[in-house]
């Protein structure tokens, strides 16, 4: 009986202690974010790391911006006048940077892959760029499923650049819907994400940028955004 009794001590014991290392770990609410010193210690450390004589250093966090409870957007400067920006995972605990680059251009974060609703596009360019609005694009192309013929579909998201020279948006609900319908990973996609940096007249801006210095700490999922031109376009 004694033996019977030390069992089950046992076992709540050791069951106790389980649940709270998967609380303290994978079910404890994030903490706040690490301040700008914390923060530009972590880019420039992943920055750095990427075996190139650049050693591009983070002068000034730009800003935080918390996506959901687990995942963040931080946006940099660097010593050169450069933009770049980081994304961020609450991992283990702790936060750390799951990547981070000082190439701004856009691309689209799936932060839970899988889960369109927590896609947004990211970027960081210098405000100083002649740029009077950023254009993003979703592209389904045209083709032929099961001998059905799918028709191109083409939407657009408009941002003023001067209002938001970098940010992390939300990808829009009717492209989710869209992308909700996608053929699996493996499959030849029919969906291109893109981008254009406009003038006040409507034309195209080059933006040539100061860097591409860039580091991937965990599996980061991203869709390119591709630079387009006018003449792409329907």
């Amino acid at each position: 009986m004694k033996n019977v009794k030390r069992m089950i001590v046992i076992v709540l014991a050791v069951s106790l202690i389980a649940f709270g290392f998967v609380y303290w770990f994978k079910l404890a609410p994030a903490g706040p974010l690490p301040g700008d010193k914390g923060a530009i210690k972590e880019i420039n450390g992943l920055l750095n790391k990427t075996g190139t004589n650049e050693k591009v250093q983070v002068k000034a966090i730009l800003d935080k911006v918390q996506a959901d409870d687990h995942h963040a957007f931080i946006p940099f400067e660097t010593d050169d006048g450069g933009r770049g920006f980081s994304l961020w995972v609450w991992k283990d605990h702790q936060w750390k940077a799951s990547s981070a680059t000082t190439d701004g251009d856009p691309v689209i974060w799936k932060a839970r892959p899988g889960d369109p609703s927590s896609y947004r596009m990211v970027w960081s360019l210098d405000p100083a760029e002649k740029v009077d609005r950023l254009a993003f694009y979703l592209i389904q192309k045209r083709s032929f499923q099961n001998e059905a013929y799918q028709p191109r579909i083409q939407m657009e998201k408009v941002i003023l650049f001067a209002e938001h020279p970098y940010g992390a948006i939300k990808v829009p609900e009717e492209w989710r819907t869209i992308i909700r319908g996608e053929v699996a990973e493996f499959e030849v996609p029919r969906v291109e994400f893109g981008w254009r940096s406009l003038d006040s007249s409507g034309e195209d801006v080059f933006i040539e940028g100061k860097g591409q210095s860039s580091y991937l700490r965990y599996q980061d999922h991203q869709y390119l955004m591709i630079p387009l031109e006018k003449n792409e376009l329907e």
